[in-house]
């Protein structure tokens, strides 16, 4: 960009060497001195412009250097976040499969359930058995509808043959009847080339006729001829005055286009020289135009990455508050994660009372038949009456407090059952909801990939 002052020198010489010797006329000085102002003026006002664009421009690269670095430090905070969640997803995901195998293991106590679906296969079995034989029923009844269809088909080929016959005598009919038309059309024309040939014969006979009558009145035409000639003479007289009349003012006009001639060679060098200065001030107008366009397209091209600066801000801002999200997200998985280790180690604890348990009550069961058993073996004699009721009330005895004691064995696996239930609902959900959760972020983030790019 060339200095102010400089310009201003150019202007000025060009202005000053454009300027005409003859300063002594008027006209010329005048027109010189107000382009001069006009010119000088604009200059100035597109120096102004060009210097507000320029300081304009440099304050614009600031800021675009500025957004860049800030722009470099958010995409390596970006790229720090995802390995970070990255990393969290490979952990989320073992946990993941640790509780998946958990479930499967619960799972395997289903199995029970495969004897009742066994029984709804069997009758589905049998429904399908029904349901073939209806279809085969219908199918024979379709066959026969076949075999009426394929006659209806035989029937259609029959018609469409003879329809074809009729098309044919349609077209030697139409034929012939194009032929007649024919024949009609021509002997038409040749009607009316007769009927030409005698109009002109009988307009020839007419005209002979008319030239016939002429020829007798001719001594009227010849006055006719004469008036006209009279009439004529006096229009040429006319003429030549007006002829006369336009060959003075033609010659007064050339007088007068000698004047301008005159005039016009004055006036030339002026003009020339005018618009010389004008095409040299234009020229630098032009140059000027082309500096203000090009400093507004540089300063749209500043204000759209402004508008990216915003953007990318936001986006960071998008990308901060999922980071938060996302954070607070983990907290609650790793608050589950930590519940299901205390439930799964619950269940565990649970599984060994159970089986110790089912141990316990294996034992009671068998001394109560072998109680039952030495009872039923040792049978009283006459005798011994009395201490063999005595021993068979203290057997009885014993008896009443194993069985109490399994029955009291036998609800608390009931209550138990009921409590794993209620375990393995509270796993569910809490399995349900680790899903929400990682598929929510997972939903968040294409979206600011794509703000983004």
């Amino acid at each position: 960009m060339p200095p102010k002052k400089t310009v201003k020198k150019k202007l000025v010489e060009k202005v000053d060497r454009d300027e005409p010797n003859g300063r002594g006329r008027g006209v010329d000085g005048q027109l010189s001195q107000l382009g001069r102002e006009q010119y000088g003026a604009q200059v100035r006002d597109l120096e102004l412009r060009l210097q507000r664009y320029q300081q304009k421009c440099d304050e614009l690269e600031a800021k675009q250097r500025n957004f860049s670095f800030q722009y470099s430090t958010l995409e390596k905070e970006k790229s720090d976040i995802v390995l970070y969640l990255k990393r969290l997803l490979a952990q989320k995901e073992d946990e993941l499969t640790e509780l998946s195998e958990q479930l499967l293991e619960l799972q395997q106590a289903k199995e029970a359930e495969k004897e009742s679906f066994e029984a709804q296969l069997v009758q589905l079995r049998h429904e399908f058995q029904e349901s073939k034989d209806q279809l085969i029923s219908e199918n024979m009844v379709l066959a026969g509808k076949m075999a009426a269809l394929e006659e209806f088909r035989l029937q259609k080929e029959e018609l469409m043959e003879n329809l074809k016959t009729l098309e044919e005598q349609l077209k030697l009919q139409r034929q012939d009847y194009e032929t007649v038309i024919y024949n009609l059309e021509k002997k038409a024309v040749l009607d009316n080339d007769r009927l030409k040939k005698e109009m002109h014969q009988h307009i020839a006979a007419v005209a002979a006729e008319f030239r016939h009558v002429s020829e007798k009145s001719m001594p009227e035409t010849m006055m006719r001829a004469m008036h006209e000639n009279v009439s004529v003479m006096a229009q040429l007289r006319k003429l030549s005055d007006k002829s006369k009349e336009l060959l003075e003012e033609n010659q007064s006009l050339k007088e007068k286009e000698k004047q301008l001639r005159r005039e016009l060679e004055v006036l030339e060098p002026l003009l020339k020289e005018m618009t010389r200065k004008s095409l040299s001030n234009q020229k630098v107008i032009h140059q000027l135009t082309q500096r203000c366009k090009q400093q507004q397209a540089e300063l749209e091209e500043h204000e759209r990455s402004d508008k990216q600066q915003l953007q990318l801000q936001k986006d960071h801002a998008v990308l901060c508050q999922d980071l938060v999200s996302l954070r607070q997200k983990l907290s609650v998985l790793y608050e589950e994660s930590e519940q299901n280790r205390a439930i799964a180690d619950k269940l565990r604890k649970e599984l060994k009372q159970e089986q110790a348990l089912r141990v316990q009550m294996k034992k009671g069961l068998e001394e109560a038949a072998a109680a039952l058993k030495h009872a039923h073996q040792d049978l009283p004699k006459e005798k011994d009456l009395v201490p063999t009721i005595a021993h068979r009330s203290h057997m009885m005895q014993r008896l009443l407090v194993l069985l109490d004691s399994l029955t009291l064995l036998g609800n608390k696996p009931a209550q138990e059952q009921l409590q794993k239930k209620d375990v393995l609902r509270e796993m569910q959900l809490t399995k349900k909801n680790q899903k929400d959760t990682l598929a929510s972020p997972l939903r968040h983030q294409p979206s600011v990939n794509v703000t983004h790019t």
